[in-house]
């Protein structure tokens, strides 16, 4: 008879409220790097975690915050940067934080040169041909990080001689780097 009914609507609503996620498996990112790394701390600095979503195929939007270096208590030298980042889908919702450690140590001693071994000689009396105190310094002090070696310096002196024989003096030289690596000579 042609009759027509009402119009029947069915609204399918499509909504996306899931997150993206990291692919990137958390401390994958991590480095450990010695102080006078300076290639590692810039390549560390470029790494980036990998994202997904369930709907958004293009999940590029990464958003870093860097993190400022946090020197250490002992060793100002060895410290941390912590970077994060979080990535947004089309719909706005917001990933977890993605974070990264990237820890700076030293564990390089210092170097220096030493004075080179001197021979002196004591007369019957006991005193030495020439000022025992004034045996030399030691020259070319260099760390890979500490900048103010020169005030890690401690000596010690043994007088081992006797009065009428031959002495010994041993000086040794010793250089401690402010993250406590030591060398001695």
């Amino acid at each position: 008879c042609g009759n027509v009914s009402a119009v029947y609507t069915q609204t399918i609503t499509i909504v996306d409220t899931t997150a993206p996620t990291w692919t990137t498996v958390a401390g994958a990112l991590d480095v450990t790097l010695e102080c006078s790394d300076a290639a590692g701390l810039a390549a560390a600095q470029l790494l980036f975690p990998v994202a997904t979503d369930n709907c958004d195929s293009d999940v590029t939007g990464i958003v870093k915050v860097t993190g400022v270096f946090v020197p250490g208590a002992t060793c100002p030298e060895a410290g941390t940067y912590t970077n994060t980042w979080t990535v947004t889908d089309n719909c706005g919702n917001v990933s977890a934080v993605y974070t990264q450690t990237i820890t700076i140590v030293d564990t390089t001693p210092p170097t220096f040169t030493a004075p080179a071994d001197i021979t002196l000689c004591r007369d019957i009396t006991g005193a030495y041909d020439r000022n025992v105190t004034n045996t030399g310094d030691v020259t070319n002090e260099a760390d890979n990080c500490d900048t103010s070696l020169d005030a890690g310096f401690t000596d010690s002196d043994a007088d081992m001689g006797t009065v009428d024989a031959v002495g010994v003096i041993t000086r040794t030289w010793t250089l401690t780097d402010d993250c406590g690596n030591v060398t001695s000579h």
